[in-house]
């Protein structure tokens, strides 16, 4: 543990009556309040894979208490279905945390509010961005800014798409998901599998307290729908506060062209830093790592 931090559990209430959302708090052991930084990883990824590292240096080096959340339905927080992604429930649970810090001005700056997303999460970001009005600013790396044109550029997956179809009927229904695998090897049936996809989340998840082999590896097919008509990127030259995204080089999921061009045509509104790598390079112990989180650390500074 480190001594310059202090660290503790809280569950933040969702928007669904009665559940709660497990939230990690890392703040400076210094009196605050504190500027304030609340983070979402991405698609089923929990706050324990790989996200404590960021946690850690925005709190150490930039002064902001860092609060990471598990989405409804996955980690440890509440919710049914579990394993159900969705873009609107993240984004709902983003909002609730906010909220949670606005009810507690004695621990918290309200005036420097930063949220940010990693890889799909930063469709939730950017969609912040633009909504709200009373953050300070938003962050993410090797963001999923465009679902239309990312999807587009990829090889065609009639298999996923069949399944999402008929998930989405059954959720017309009522009735229980339909779930997929969501991380796979390439050439196997699943949500993502680029070459590095699996390796790329094994990796986080050794960060944390169990294997990625140990986690449900399972999404509900339906994503695919809900990603290929998400497109908030395209509205950021209408953000509210600024953004920053940081970009892997060599990035096998996300393609960097269609991140530049959003960038591009945000009118100044978002900052672009490019790391060296892939998409799980970002991560600690990657070669991309330091220039992520000090691009990061020098954003929020700069906020302040």
């Amino acid at each position: 543990m480190n001594p310059d931090l202090s660290y503790s559990l809280v569950n933040v209430p969702s928007r669904t009556p009665g559940t709660y959302l497990d939230v990690a708090c890392w703040k400076p052991n210094i009196p605050g309040p504190f500027p304030v930084i609340i983070a979402g990883h991405g698609m089923t990824l929990t706050k324990d894979a790989g996200l404590k590292a960021f946690a850690q240096r925005w709190a150490t080096n930039a002064g902001f208490a860092s609060l990471l959340m598990d989405y409804r339905g996955f980690g440890s927080s509440g919710g049914e279905p579990r394993n159900l992604v969705s873009l609107k429930n993240q984004t709902e649970d983003f909002l609730s945390v906010v909220e949670w810090v606005k009810a507690n001005s004695d621990q918290f700056r309200v005036d420097k509010i930063v949220v940010m997303g990693s890889a799909m999460s930063g469709l939730n970001v950017a969609e912040l961005v633009v909504r709200c009005k009373d953050l300070a600013g938003g962050m993410a790396h090797c963001p999923l800014l465009d679902g239309y044109a990312t999807l587009m550029s990829l090889d065609p997956n009639p298999r996923l798409l069949f399944w999402a179809a008929v998930d989405c009927a059954k959720s017309w229904l009522g009735l229980a998901p339909l779930y997929v695998p969501a991380v796979g090897k390439p050439g196997e049936f699943a949500f993502i599998n680029s070459p590095t996809s699996y390796t790329g989340f094994t990796k986080m998840y050794e960060k944390g307290d169990r294997p990625f082999s140990e986690m449900p590896n399972v999404l509900a097919a339906r994503l695919a729908f809900e990603v290929f008509s998400a497109r908030p990127g395209l509205m950021l030259k209408n953000a509210k506060s600024p953004m920053l995204i940081v970009m892997a080089e060599e990035d096998d999921m996300i393609p960097v062209a269609i991140t530049r061009d959003v960038v591009a045509k945000s009118c100044g509104k978002v900052e672009f830093v490019a790391a060296p790598g892939g998409h799980y390079d970002v991560m600690e112990g990657g070669k991309g790592f330091e220039t992520n989180i000090s691009a990061q650390v020098d954003f929020l500074r700069r906020l302040l």
